[in-house]
């Protein structure tokens, strides 16, 4: 199967920017926000990121996030097939934290399973688009499905997701991640700092000041080098993700991005968080 019949497909949380996603064939199925009554698409289109990051502070009613509707996916994936793909390679948001994958599953029953291949990401943000990204570049090389699949999985014990969460309120409100929340109690004013591993996001600090919190970050990503790819996070922080960047210069690539988290992620982080999403080379030996 080659890479003209083999296309991949994820969901808004991989935060894969839009011109990397359509030079590389990439179809991205919207999350959804869910702001007093109104549900929007978190496809970069719907839903400003600036204003509702800016806003969502005032709200007095917590936004709510969702999962695109099985029909959907089975419409989502029956348009990539109209257009000339043998086979999808579909990847997604963790399903301990998400019914994204769920969602997805049942749009493909509706399809076609032998159709599509559904891959938990086991990551969050561009920690998924990263494994996306990689996929897309072997499609279109003209790899098979296993070894599309051997390097996704190449690319996920490779890379590392890690980020300061500026407040817990955010968290707390939104009732999601409970067991981290709990493992920080009432500890509210700290700067934690988090990693996802295997589908779930776990503390692994907690500094009282945000100098130590991006002291420690910067840590944790020089540990990651050598980087084949890197991307700095934020949410309402570009001035905060672009000096991070500037204090780890040396061992960033040429071609790091920065990016604004997707609202269906930050609504649970809040503005203010930094964090980033590195790649080691040895993936690709």
């Amino acid at each position: 199967m080659t890479s003209s019949r083999i296309r991949i497909a994820a969901d808004s949380v991989c935060d894969l920017p839009a011109d990397i996603a359509a030079a590389l064939s990439v179809s991205i199925i919207p999350t959804y926000v869910n702001i007093g009554g109104e549900s929007i698409a978190d496809d970069g289109v719907g839903l400003d990121r600036e204003r509702y990051y800016r806003d969502l502070p005032t709200l007095t009613t917590m936004p709510t996030t969702a999962a695109p509707s099985p029909g959907d996916a089975a419409d989502f994936y029956r348009r990539i097939l109209d257009d000339g793909a043998e086979h999808i390679v579909s990847l997604h948001v963790p399903e301990k934290l998400s019914g994204v994958l769920n969602a997805m599953r049942l749009g493909a029953e509706a399809v076609g399973r032998d159709k599509i291949t559904l891959v938990d990401s086991l990551q969050l943000t561009f920690g998924i688009g990263l494994q996306v990204w990689a996929a897309a570049e072997l499609a279109q090389a003209g790899a098979g499905l296993d070894a599309i699949l051997e390097g996704i999985e190449r690319v996920r014990s490779h890379c590392g997701v890690y980020a300061i969460i500026n407040t817990m309120e955010y968290l707390r409100r939104s009732g999601r991640v409970n067991s981290l929340v709990a493992s920080l109690g009432g500890l509210l004013r700290i700067k934690p700092i988090i990693r996802v591993d295997q589908g779930e996001i776990e503390s692994i600090g907690r500094l009282r000041t945000w100098s130590r919190a991006e002291q420690r970050l910067r840590e944790l990503t020089l540990a990651q080098a050598p980087l084949d790819r890197l991307a700095v996070l934020h949410i309402a922080n570009r001035a905060g993700a672009e000096r991070f960047l500037e204090s780890i210069h040396e061992i960033a690539p040429s071609d790091t991005l920065v990016i604004e988290t997707t609202p269906t992620l930050g609504t649970h982080i809040g503005p203010g968080s930094i964090g980033v999403a590195t790649l080691n080379r040895d993936w690709r030996r």
